[in-house]
Formats: C-alpha cells, sequence, structure tokens
C-alpha cells in the first residue's frame, strides 16, 4: 500500500519523507487530485497560516478531492495546519472556512490570556483521553513536538484522543470513523512520532 502524502509546498514535507523512508513505508507526494488516484491511505501536512493554506487546498483541487475520499472511507491523517483544516474555521489574520468534516473553530491561544508565549513551541505531554489505533503501544502522557499559536474549540468531545496543557487543555488529538488528526507534528517527535505515523499506516 502507497500512502498519499498531500504536498503544497508548504513546509515539513522533507522531514516527512524522512521519517517515511525510516519507516519503509511506500509514499507518493501528490498535487493535483489526478496524483490521489488509487491512494488509499492519505496524510495532510501543513504549515504557515490557515487561509494561506485553504487557499492552496482549494486552488489546487485537493479540496474536493480529499472531501470526495473521505466520504468513501478512505483513512486521512491531518498533521499541524492540516489538522486544523479538518474543522469549521479559524480566526487566523481574519476569519477562513476549513473542509468542515469535524465539528470545532480554531483560535488563538491569546483569546485566552494576553500573557501566553506564543507561538506554543516545543516538546509538551498528550494525556488520553480514550484508547484508539492511532496510538498503540504508545504510553500515556508521552511527548511530542508542538509549534502553533492557535487551539481547537467548540469541538465534540466524542472526537477527542488526547489534550495537551498550554495555558488550558487544549484538544492535541482527534478521531472520527476514518478521520485523523494532531496539533503536533509526528515527523519531528522522534521515536513517539515514528511510532505515530507506522500506526496510521498498520493500524488505521
Amino acid at each position: 500500500m502507497t500512502i498519499g502524502i498531500i504536498n503544497l509546498e508548504t513546509g515539513n514535507i522533507g522531514s516527512l519523507e524522512s521519517a517515511m523512508s525510516k519507516l519503509n513505508i511506500r509514499y507518493k507526494l501528490c498535487k493535483t487530485p489526478f496524483d490521489l488516484d488509487g491512494i488509499k491511505k492519505i496524510i495532510l501536512p501543513g504549515v504557515g497560516a490557515f487561509g494561506d493554506f485553504m487557499n492552496k487546498l482549494n486552488n489546487s483541487g485537493i479540496s474536493e478531492a480529499i472531501l470526495n475520499r473521505s466520504s468513501l472511507g478512505i483513512p486521512i491523517l491531518g498533521v499541524c495546519i492540516g489538522f486544523q483544516v479538518l474543522f469549521q474555521q479559524s480566526t487566523e489574520y481574519g476569519k477562513f472556512n476549513g473542509l468542515n468534516i469535524l465539528d470545532g473553530k480554531i483560535d488563538s491561544f491569546l483569546s485566552i490570556s494576553k500573557n501566553l508565549k506564543v507561538p506554543h513551541v516545543g516538546w509538551n505531554e498528550c494525556f488520553y483521553i480514550k484508547e484508539n489505533p492511532l496510538f498503540f503501544e504508545i504510553k500515556n502522557n508521552t511527548d511530542f513536538y508542538f509549534t502553533h499559536s492557535f487551539f481547537l474549540k467548540d469541538f465534540n468531545k466524542a472526537d477527542v484522543l488526547c489534550t495537551t496543557n498550554y495555558g488550558l487543555d487544549f484538544v492535541s488529538a482527534v478521531n472520527k470513523n476514518n478521520i485523523y488528526g494532531v496539533q503536533f507534528h509526528p515527523e519531528k517527535s522522534q521515536a513517539a512520532g515514528l511510532k505515530i505515523l507506522k500506526n496510521f499506516y498498520e493500524n488505521c
């Protein structure tokens, strides 16, 4: 099986490619909807601003392709901004609509406290809400690498896999049916991050 990695040239693709190579997982970089033909699992990575990323998704036709494949039950893993765009909208530099696959909105940490240092960068723990194949054989309270200034709110509690504390307990991973998302960067989270990618490939 080959995993399709959405490549909109937003960064971190090299790190993700390196991680997949270490795991001996076959992958294909996908820039157009046609690149996704025959792909059975999709990773949607992203860095930068929510609105810019959504514009690239929409202009490339990838948005429609992802929505189509999500409705067909193909497993999709969103990472960082790729996690955030799974939800309804974001207030980053305005108000922008996401893919609306999952319920929830993205807002700034500064809306909670002006005293918080943003972005939230570095290693932080994930506290499990429930067991899930994505975290198979990964201990509770494991550290993952984060870099983000916005967090998920107004979400469906049933979708939450784990939370992380940074001024508040924010959602750091979700799953609903075939849709998975992590706010942290598994490709930069050493052994635990590699295990996340391996679990998505083998168990999700």
